[in-house]
């Protein structure tokens, strides 16, 4: 029961910003990457009491890893980083669970998308 109300929470979390989001730019906010397991267990509150996050909308990640990304219209929540690439993709197929069950209760967030991505300041120091 925990768990459906943490997702209807995530939904209307993301549901609000998004309304908000058609009017700004990309907003970047990161958590850790244990941050996943608890969104689908804490309620919405909890879970920003917990993890407020790091907002990277305007100096961008500071450090390398491989990231969990989770975007939607122009909010990207991005959970890392880690070393470990296959913690990473097992934690991204919880997100998804996650993800499925806020979709199956308000369709607008069904553009959302999950992805892994390696974030590395050598690659942007290449010309």
């Amino acid at each position: 029961m925990i768990r459906l109300y943490a997702i209807v929470s995530l939904t209307c979390a993301i549901f609000s910003t998004t309304n908000f989001a058609q009017n700004t730019p990309t907003k970047v906010i990161v958590y850790p990457l244990e941050a996943v397991i608890d969104s689908g267990t804490m309620t919405n509150s909890q879970f920003k009491k917990r993890y407020p996050g790091i907002d990277v909308t305007d100096f961008g990640l500071v450090d390398e890893g491989w990231y969990i990304r989770y975007t939607h219209q122009r909010m990207v929540y991005m959970f890392g980083p880690s070393d470990d690439l296959e913690y990473t993709r097992e934690l991204k197929a919880v997100l998804e669970e996650i993800r499925l069950s806020a979709v199956l209760q308000n369709s607008k967030i069904s553009s959302s998308k999950i992805e892994i991505v390696r974030f590395e300041f050598s690659a942007l120091g290449n010309s």
